[in-house]
């Protein structure tokens, strides 16, 4: 079983470097956007009616794939009193517990997710002030949602496999930007 995790770990750390990239890059292209937007309307008393729309859907999108890497480096907000303090058996069956709420959480966001997904294209919905559809907007969940599901089944089977979750570390490139 350890080739097999191993391979899947390999996988996770590259869909890993990938979502933060392009976590990085959706919020610096929304960073770039808003900071015009306001000196357009401050300094010309011009607005660019796509660019609070745009940075909205930039945003959305930074903010969804960067949850998903938190979840690769077990980021995410938690209430860890209690494991810290039981040992042994009952701490590892908690953890297990708690990975199995969090897939089937995310599952349920990412199927749910997607159903929202496919109403919006199949309507035909577009953004307000651009020509894109509102699916775009609504692909970041089922498509951050994968990739919490991946993460999250991994790490159950690291639990399940070596009884503690892998040191993940946040990449070099993230930590040196920081």
């Amino acid at each position: 079983m350890e080739p097999i995790i191993k391979k899947l770990n390999y996988i996770e750390d590259k869909l890993d470097i990938l979502a933060a990239v392009i976590a990085i890059m959706t919020f610096a292209v929304m960073s770039v956007l808003v900071c015009m937007q306001v000196i357009s309307r401050y300094f010309f008393s011009y607005s660019f009616q796509w660019a609070e729309e745009m940075g909205r859907y930039l945003f959305i999108w930074s903010t969804m794939l960067a949850s998903a890497c938190a979840t690769h480096t077990h980021l995410h907000i938690g209430v860890d009193i209690l494991v810290n303090n039981i040992r042994g058996k009952a701490q590892l069956a908690v953890k297990l517990i708690a990975q199995i709420f969090l897939i089937t959480a995310v599952y349920i966001l990412t199927v749910y997710g997607a159903e929202q997904t496919m109403d919006v294209i199949s309507a035909g919905q577009t953004a307000t002030s651009f020509p894109v559809s509102a699916g775009v907007l609504y692909l970041s969940i089922p498509v951050s949602g994968v990739l919490m599901l991946y993460y999250a089944v991994v790490q159950l089977l690291e639990l399940i496999c070596y009884g503690k979750y892998r040191d993940t570390k946040i990449p070099d490139f993230l930590r040196r930007s920081a």
